[in-house]
């Protein structure tokens, strides 16, 4: 919270009074300037981009038997040492991205996409470096061929006038951070947890973790900074997670196959956390498990 109070942003905590904010007609997410991301606006414009990421999502729903299988794939091949974010979260939030995008994802793509994350502006100061990596990812990923997906179906809304051309490039970005960020953050404290305290079911873990923490909202007062932390890992009313039923599907799919590779006992290693402000997770943490008798 200092690091709130410290850019004159207030906080909004305790499930009650969280859920009245995020509904809150007076509270907006549009900071001005008038940005063409789906996060940053409120009114017509955000429905309207909403509605197309909605669609791009719901090609997922339920998980394709693929991505199911792609996910497994990666867990079996785990071996019985492995870091929990770069060998198991990471390459399966990779795969889910990758679907969703309708791209294949190298990992310098991921490296790019995890940097812009690191650097977003989020409370509002004056380090542009977020701002600058996720317009050189917008155009890298403009000039990204696509096969079935979201970043043609964005195309396709483009030619239909449904997206201008900023929507277009911005919400790429949107699409992309969405689909692997937090899934990357949720899929390694999760394991952590697994390794640790033992098995609890992916709904419970998510309101548990709850990888992103806090939503900014801005309103007569200033900005307030609103907590997801108090029950509401995917927020409420109209920034509600459009993607909550895949995330939620896909860590079951992958919660379930790392809960067999640790079934019969593992040790955890140093663990390092990340320090973003808002989003919550490992940068690392080793696992060795235990031989099996028998």
């Amino acid at each position: 919270m200092d690091e709130f109070e410290r850019h004159g942003i207030g906080v909004v905590s305790g499930r009650d009074a969280c859920a009245r904010a995020l509904r809150s007609p007076a509270l907006t997410s549009d900071p001005g300037g008038g940005s063409p991301s789906a996060l940053l606006r409120d009114g017509d414009g955000h429905t309207r981009v909403r509605a197309v990421l909605r669609e791009i999502i719901a090609g997922l729903e339920p998980v394709p038997a693929s991505v199911r299988a792609s996910i497994e794939d990666v867990v079996a091949g785990l071996g019985t040492s492995f870091d929990l974010v770069h060998d198991f979260a990471r390459p399966v939030a990779g795969v889910v991205t990758s679907a969703v995008l309708g791209v294949d994802l190298d990992d310098g793509f991921l490296d790019r996409l995890e940097a812009t994350t690191a650097n977003l502006d989020v409370l509002g100061g004056g380090d542009r470096a977020g701002q600058a990596a996720a317009f050189r990812l917008a155009v890298q990923l403009s000039r990204t061929p696509a096969g079935p997906g979201g970043l043609t179906a964005l195309r396709e809304a483009h030619a239909a006038g449904r997206l201008d051309e900023d929507e277009l490039m911005i919400n790429a970005v949107v699409l992309a951070h969405a689909a692997y960020e937090n899934s990357l953050n949720f899929l390694a404290c999760a394991g952590l947890e697994l390794a640790t305290s033992g098995p609890r079911t992916v709904r419970e873990l998510v309101t548990a973790i709850c990888p992103a923490r806090y939503v900014v909202r801005f309103g007569p007062d200033g900005p307030v900074a609103i907590s997801l932390a108090d029950g509401l890992p995917f927020g409420l009313g109209r920034h509600a997670c459009p993607g909550s039923g895949v995330a939620v599907a896909e860590g079951e799919i992958a919660v379930t196959a790392l809960a067999k590779v640790l079934d019969g006992g593992c040790r955890v290693g140093e663990v390092r956390w990340k320090t973003h402000p808002i989003f919550h997770g490992l940068a690392s943490a080793h696992v060795v498990v235990s031989e099996k008798q028998g």
